[in-house]
């Protein structure tokens, strides 16, 4: 089980990480979605020890520094492109198993494992596209970990690898593991995982299972009028929240379209379009701070709890 517990990290007078606090229990995957810059790599590296910061990262109970066997505890693939571009995939593998104490068989067998069987003598520079991301999930699995640390490696694969992917998790987290994968798209994310951890900024947005988050992504109304500040006055005057767009139009969450039309008829503002938009989870991730994400709900949840 992985539980990060009370996480700050602070970049000078930035914080990066800002008391974070969630739960992957055994035999689960969860997703740590948030766009760039939310901190979900500083997540990673503050749980493997890389970066130093306040509160802790306990796996099966133990901080990754006080496991008796690091490599058996914890998988981290962190930069598919950190590797010697002089090694041949095989010998990528050599290097970490030999650092990890894990017998050098064992490289085949997560070469077999990724996919890789066949250019393991080959170099990074002429990899195929996702060879890198695979070979780091393969130096993550070396030591057979229970808990595996993936960090955006959706990106770097094609649909091939993806599928692959999404395999390999739900076989990781079947078989009594836990996994915390990274992206910035709940679309890609959510289909691989059981629960969302959804982070803005560095702080908690949203947690809870996958589907249900990203189901209950805020719908929002788009309306083009005569007066979009008298409109958007309005609207936050009666509980809702507006987006401005480049061309006058207005972005409303909180409100339905019956009710926007409610708040421009009785201040008096002609409408000239008034469309409902469909919840997007992707979309919500993207606006403005102030607009809202779905209700943060741990209580009942199998995959996350607080």
């Amino acid at each position: 089980m992985i539980e990060a517990l009370s996480l700050t990290k602070r970049h000078g007078s930035r914080l990066a990480v800002d008391d974070l606090t969630f739960t992957v229990p055994d035999g689960t995957a969860t997703g740590l979605l948030g766009a760039a810059g939310a901190g979900k790599s500083t997540v990673l590296r503050l749980a493997a020890g890389l970066d130093r910061g306040e509160g802790e990262v306990l796996f099966d109970g133990a901080p990754l520094a006080r496991c008796a066997r690091p490599a058996a505890a914890v998988g981290l693939a962190l930069d598919a492109g950190a590797m010697h571009p002089g090694r041949t995939a095989r010998g990528h593998l050599r290097v970490l198993a030999a650092g990890a104490g894990v017998p050098r068989r064992r490289v085949d067998e997560v070469l077999e494992q990724t996919g890789l069987t066949g250019v393991e003598h080959r170099r990074p520079g002429v990899f195929w596209r996702g060879a890198a991301a695979r070979l780091a999930v393969a130096g993550a699995l070396l030591g057979r970990p229970r808990a595996l640390l993936l960090d955006d490696p959706l990106p770097a694969l094609d649909p091939d690898g993806r599928t692959w992917l999404a395999s390999l998790v739900r076989e990781h987290a079947d078989g009594g593991g836990s996994v915390l994968l990274t992206g910035s798209r709940a679309a890609d994310l959510a289909p691989l995982v059981d629960a969302l951890v959804v982070l803005r900024r560095g702080r908690l947005a949203a947690q809870g299972p996958a589907g249900e988050l990203v189901a209950g992504a805020a719908a929002s109304v788009l309306v083009r009028s005569s007066d979009a500040g008298l409109l958007t006055a309005a609207v936050l005057r009666w509980g809702g929240g507006v987006e401005p767009l480049p061309d006058g139009g207005l972005v409303v969450t909180g409100l339905d379209i019956a009710a926007v039309g409610e708040v421009a008829r009785a201040e008096g503002v002609a409408v000239h379009e008034l469309t409902r938009r469909e919840a997007d989870l992707d979309a919500a991730l993207a606006a403005p701070a102030e607009v809202e994400l779905p209700a943060t709900d741990l209580l009942g949840s199998p995959a996350v709890s607080a």
